[in-house]
């Protein structure tokens, strides 16, 4: 057990120091220190710096937005999609808004298009879930009638990338001061977006 201890204390120590400096401003000298063991038993648990930094990726790639934000309560609310589209734009502000989801972006945006033994960040990745999530309910809101019918793909960057681009300039800290601000900016983003796409 204290070995994976350990072991788990090895890779959050190091999703700190990658998130704050870069891939490449993380050593494991310093992993090792701020962790408490000596260098040499870093590689008890990681063969490498690299090793430790996919299984960084590996465990966000496990996460689910949809289990966080598309729960039976907001899916009953679809057939109102001016509020829908609030909710489900607040409780995605409010999954970005968490700590570790802050400090993934930020290393995300560092390493953007950076190689990194056979693993490539990028923002794209990051948000193919949300995308999927926001083709499938927009393809049945244009289904039951409820937006005008355009290309989803369209659509659904229309709605997307503003949102990251709001959280990327908003939400640039620990430091979650400006969050009300950001869900204000958010819900505004989606009453014109429902303006724009509603069926009238």
């Amino acid at each position: 057990m204290k070995y994976q201890n350990t072991k788990e204390k090895i890779l959050l120590k190091s999703f700190d120091y990658f998130s704050n400096n870069g891939y490449a401003g993380a050593s494991i000298r310093q992993i090792a220190r701020s962790v408490g063991i000596r260098e040499s038993a870093v590689y008890n648990h990681y063969k490498s710096k690299e090793e430790i930094f996919s299984a960084i990726l590996s465990r966000f790639k496990l996460k689910s937005i949809s289990k966080e934000i598309l729960s039976d309560d907001l899916l009953d609310q679809i057939t109102n999609p001016d509020l829908f589209l609030k909710d489900f734009t607040l409780r995605l502000i409010e999954h970005w808004n968490k700590p570790d989801e802050r400090k993934f972006i930020r290393l995300l945006l560092m390493e953007q298009f950076t190689k990194i033994g056979s693993r490539v960040l990028s923002v794209s990745d990051y948000l193919d879930e949300l995308r999927s999530i926001c083709k499938m309910l927009f393809s049945e809101m244009m289904k039951s009638g409820l937006i005008k019918k355009a290309d989803v793909d369209t659509i659904t960057d229309e709605f997307v990338v503003p949102l990251f681009f709001l959280r990327t300039e908003k939400m640039n800290s620990d430091d979650d001061k400006n969050i009300n601000a950001v869900k204000h900016y958010a819900v505004k983003h989606a009453e014109y977006f429902w303006t724009a796409v509603r069926v009238v």
